[in-house]
């Protein structure tokens, strides 16, 4: 049994508006969720890869929606409320929740699941009491029942939910005159209130709005509480990090590359979700000292999957040495490792009221933006199939430009899903 509680403009069971791509498809993925989720399907435009709007199906009855640039949970939209699904021999009946994040289109990519066993059912629950499952059919009387009144029209809509019909009784209009009239009308009423609801919506209540339109970004969330709003990249430089609540830090917090410790980066962002040293040493045979008697081979990483950023620190100073940002460009070979940090790369002449770039640019804007730098180099082929053996997206392949201080990682389509600033 799947069971879920309805939050409007909020939450429905563990999937919570506001909540990030990677948050809820790392939820999907644990073992209790593939039993309840056995087929996950992504689908996004190809053509604009990296500020699509994301479209998740956990078959058969849940829909996500998420926002094209943020990555987060736009919209839930629940169908098919009384077909049933694969389910575990193992029913979960315990609440879901997501793991802790903080110490239509063109083309599709697709990952299915499918696990054996019985057929069990979806139960959808309000304020603690059932109103969909196999017993208890969800109509338009029933939603008036527990949820009160609305305004008339096809479909019944509250602060933060919708729900949905398959087709309408004809209007009185056309019931005609004469004396089985009144009749009609009260049997066009009856069908009226014992039509069954087909779909249920689920959004953020807008400012002043009955909800936000489906290609607007997420309105600020606590949900969002101590992750990354936006990461400002001064090449040479370091980085600026501003947080969410927008209110409670409107001064971005430093990272500068040379001078930042370990210790540093741990009071600003907690511990790393993962520390290793490095032990990749491929890319100095294009150096022109001699790789065996480097000293970053010392070095080690503190990975941030949660905010979308891995540091390189000195294995002897522990100063800061690089930095890389991801972008979680959906269809990329790093897809899903990181969570998106939404990026950008300050004006080089120092003007901050100048113009930027950012993860959502193609590689030919920032060539053009970074030319005032230096000269590009000689692009670069990475094979990201030898690091990674069970990837399985036929565009695998990225390329590496470089310009003085930074590196760009691009896909061949010209999306930049990393930048490396060193």
């Amino acid at each position: 049994m799947l069971q879920l509680d309805l939050y409007p403009g909020e939450a429905l069971g563990p999937f919570k508006l506001g909540a990030s791509l990677w948050s809820i498809l790392a939820f999907v993925r644990q073992p209790q969720s593939k039993t309840l989720f056995p087929s996950v399907k992504i689908s996004y435009d190809t053509n604009s890869s990296s500020t699509s709007i994301i479209l998740v199906h956990l078959h058969p009855h849940i829909d996500l929606l998420f926002s094209g640039k943020g990555q987060r949970l736009h919209t839930i939209a629940i169908r098919r409320l009384r077909h049933g699904l694969p389910s575990s021999p193992r029913p979960a009946q315990q609440p879901l929740s997501l793991p802790s994040t903080s110490s239509g289109s063109r083309g599709s990519t697709s990952q299915n699941r499918s696990v054996a066993g019985t057929i069990s059912t979806l139960v959808i629950r309000y304020k603690r009491v059932i109103i969909s499952s196999a017993d208890e059919t969800l109509r338009r009387g029933g939603v008036m029942r527990h949820f009160g009144p609305t305004y008339e029209g096809e479909t019944m809509r509250y602060p933060g939910v919708t729900f949905m019909f398959d087709d309408e009784t004809p209007a009185s209009s056309s019931l005609g005159s004469g004396g089985g009239s009144m009749r009609r009308a009260i049997d066009v009423a009856d069908e009226n209130k014992r039509a069954e609801v087909r779909k249920i919506v689920i959004m953020q209540r807008g400012d002043g709005r009955e909800q936000v339109d489906a290609f607007e970004e997420v309105l600020e969330h606590p949900i969002m509480n101590g992750d990354l709003k936006r990461v400002v990249i001064k090449v040479n430089q370091g980085i600026d990090m501003y947080f969410y609540p927008s209110s409670l830090s409107p001064s971005p917090r430093k990272l500068l590359l040379g001078q930042s410790s370990a210790e540093d980066i741990r009071y600003e962002l907690g511990e790393p979700m993962s520390v290793h040293y490095k032990d990749d040493d491929r890319i100095t045979i294009h150096g022109a000292s001699d790789h065996e008697s480097d000293p970053s081979l010392n070095s080690y990483f503190m990975n941030y999957f949660n905010h979308g950023i891995d540091f390189l620190i000195d294995g002897q100073s522990h100063l800061l040495k690089k930095i890389v940002l991801h972008s979680n460009t959906v269809g990329s070979p790093l897809f899903q490792r990181y969570k998106r940090c939404l990026w950008e790369i300050a004006d080089p002449s120092g003007d901050s009221s100048g113009r930027a770039v950012t993860y959502a640019d193609t590689l030919e804007d920032h060539k053009s933006f970074l030319s005032q730098i230096s000269e590009a180099s000689q692009p670069m082929e990475l094979d990201r199939s030898e690091e990674y053996e069970a990837l399985s997206i036929p565009a695998y392949f990225t390329r590496l430009l470089g310009f003085e201080g930074i590196i760009l990682e691009s896909t061949t389509a010209g999306h930049v899903v990393a930048v490396t600033i060193y």
